[in-house]
């Protein structure tokens, strides 16, 4: 194991002593925007339209900074919304910096990359100031050849953390791990220094690392975990710099169940919010064992990358697949190792532990998450698998490198090796956060399988298809969208969104009613009053003219929702005038659910009329009349029904109004 940081400033002295802070924190500036500056130009995309662009929270600046604080997270989106997500989120922290920035600068996204930028340098500059707490260089070695350095450089590099970096709305991860280095940092020193009032900044550090995102709370246990491996603690320092650790978590954990304790927050039913819902037991845990593999997997070998780990880019498993076994050994292994060498204080057993503490949270294991997975999840994570690979680069390659100057050479070149190779790959995988459409139809050809995937981009081709710049390619825009959203309703049948879309696409591409109606009649199972089918069936049902064609359509909406205005109206007007006695109770049912649409009134005015009730007939007329006074066919249809009803008087009276229109 490494020697811990106990001895006198004067013995780290030496020629190969690392140089001053202010070099290596240069450095590791430079290469923060070396990886990361290409995102300064990207627009908004994925999340960000939660947290920014359609939170009008955010959007009111810093008026709005109070309903940031006091409301749960989707609010400022979502309204008061029941939320399907177990537990709730309370971040606001990382809102609250949103709105500020919107209050200062508007609408921004590159300048609100830049400082996602510089939040990842400052993180940076953390990692590195707490890693020089922990290890202890060699006094014969270059000081680029050491553990703190090099880790952090890995850190930085690795792509995994893109999704965190280059998506705005990531700012929640970047804080949280932040303020909970800083809080890591400044317990280390306490122990060292003894001075009081470092563990008051610990705890107001980590209390805004809580109040940026939940995930903080990881470090709890990590804190302990890294001081036992660390430095010779007894009980009475264990509680000294537990006790702001967890007093800022106690305070945290109230202040957010005050927040969302009226807030309801089922568990969904919906295979899009819930990815296990239509799994076994065995098949859950099975997928869960074989996802965290693939954690690992992408730590190791960072490549393909997506946003979109919903059902079924992941499909589910069972226990005899091959992957979910290895995924086991592989766990099971690292469990027995970290206990093995849980005794000798190994760097092995620390990385393994604190990884296991930081994943467990988003792993399904213990509560849903939404996902199968995502690379975000992997972020504070990461942090133990960066140390531990500068560790083996460090202290155990010299064990089987003896000569000095070939161990140098090779140390080296792995470092620039895995630098290298993790930068390109973070600084093309950059590119595709460009925006929406970029990210969209970019990683759908990595998550083929993914109803949700499919179901976005083919929106965004849909969306593009009716921009007049794009006449020329409106063809194969829709052509596009109807293939990736067909895909999703075939990899998710209930998927109520897609075969809304897909209906739409029926009738704007295909130009088929039927089938148009068809998939909004499938929408309309799964959610009789979903406003959206109702309004275009509604549009569409009123532009037909074939009678026949249309009262066809409107028998199949009605007889999954007989109680909405539309599909009621739409049916009456289809049996018409030619069947009345079918038509008049429908349209006497919309008027009492709208009794001042005008179309209604008039209708029921003609049809009574036809029907020769006179008195109903007036009823309905003047009814229409007091909405529009100066309608001239009512005026008229009037001065014939009062002339049916034998009074001439009033006849004359409508005549002579009818005749000044």
């Amino acid at each position: 194991m490494s020697k811990s940081r106990q001895k006198n400033d004067k013995q780290l002295q030496g020629l190969h002593a690392a140089p001053k802070n202010t070099l290596i924190f240069f450095i590791l500036a430079l290469f923060g925007f070396i990886l990361y500056g290409n995102t300064i130009a990207n627009d908004y995309a994925l999340d960000d339209i939660y947290v920014i662009t359609e939170n009008k929270f955010t959007k009111e600046g810093i008026e709005g900074i109070g309903n940031l604080v006091s409301k749960h997270f989707f609010a400022g989106y979502f309204g008061e919304k029941e939320v399907m997500l177990a537990g709730g989120r309370y971040r606001p922290l990382s809102m609250v910096t949103f709105a500020v920035e919107f209050e200062m600068f508007g609408k921004n996204p590159h300048l609100s990359h830049f400082i996602n930028i510089l939040l990842f340098i400052l993180t940076g500059f953390c990692l590195y100031s707490v890693l020089k707490l922990l290890f202890l260089p060699e006094e014969k070695r270059s000081w680029y050849l050491h553990i703190p350095l090099i880790a952090t450089l890995l850190f930085m590099a690795h792509p995994i953390h893109t999704e965190v970096v280059a998506n705005i709305k990531g700012r929640d991860e970047i804080m949280a791990f932040l303020g909970s280095l800083l809080s890591l940092q400044l317990v280390l020193k306490y122990l060292d220094s003894k001075k009081p009032l470092l563990l008051l900044y610990a705890f107001f550090s980590f209390f805004l690392a809580l109040m940026s995102k939940e995930i903080a709370a990881t470090f709890v246990l990590i804190i302990p975990l890294t001081v036992y491996f660390f430095r010779s603690a007894k009980v009475r320092n264990y509680i000294e710099i537990l006790l702001p650790i967890v007093f800022a978590t106690v305070l945290f954990v109230i202040i957010r169940q005050g927040v969302l304790s009226g807030l309801k927050t089922m568990p969904s039913n919906e295979l899009l919010d819930n990815p296990f819902v239509q799994a076994t037991i065995s098949q859950k845990y099975a997928t869960i064992v074989y996802t965290l593999g693939l954690y690992i997997k992408l730590l190791v070998f960072p490549h393909p990358l997506t946003w979109d780990y919903y059902p079924y880019h992941i499909m589910l498993v069972n226990w005899m697949d091959l992957r979910t076994i290895l995924s086991l050994i592989i766990y099971i292994g690292m469990a027995v190792s970290a206990l093995i060498l849980l005794k000798r204080k190994s760097i092995i057993s620390w990385g393994i532990i604190g990884f296991g503490i930081a994943l467990a949270p988003v792993s399904n294991l213990f509560f849903p998450v939404g996902t199968f997975m995502a690379e975000r999840f992997l972020y504070i994570p990461s942090f133990f698998f960066c140390i531990v690979m500068a560790w083996l680069i460090c202290e155990k390659l010299p064990l089987l490198i003896k000569n000095a100057r070939q161990f140098h050479t090779v140390a080296i070149s792995l470092t620039i090796i895995f630098s290298v190779l993790f930068s390109i790959k973070t600084i093309s995988r950059n590119t595709a956060w460009k925006d929406d459409f970029t990210l969209y139809s970019t990683d759908v050809k990595t998550s083929s399988n993914s109803a949700r995937g499919n179901d976005i981009v083919g929106e965004w081709y849909a969306f593009l298809a009716n921009k007049p710049e794009n006449s020329a390619q409106k063809q194969e825009y829709l052509q596009k969208a109807y293939e990736h959203i067909n895909k999703a309703v075939e990899i998710h049948p209930a998927y109520q969104n897609a075969l809304f879309q897909l209906g739409n696409l029926m009738y704007d591409y295909k130009k088929d009613i039927d089938s148009t109606i068809y998939y909004y009649c499938r929408v309309l199972k799964l959610d009789s009053n979903e406003n959206n089918v109702l309004r275009n069936s509604d549009l569409i049902l009123r532009s037909l003219a074939d009678t026949a064609q249309k009262r066809k359509l409107c028998l199949q909406l009605f007889a999954l929702n007989h109680t909405r205005f539309e599909i009621i109206y739409n049916l009456a007007t289809a049996y018409g005038y030619s069947n009345l006695d079918e038509a008049v109770p429908l349209m006497y049912k919309a008027y009492t659910l709208q009794p001042q649409n005008i179309e209604v009134l008039k209708f029921l005015g003609s049809a009574y009329y036809t029907m020769k009730d006179y008195k109903n007939a007036v009823q309905f007329f003047e009814k229409s009349l007091k909405l529009q006074p100066n309608d001239k066919p009512v005026l008229q249809d009037l001065y014939f029904t009062w002339l049916a009803l034998g009074n001439k008087t009033k006849a004359a009276e409508y005549l002579a109004l009818a005749s000044r229109q």
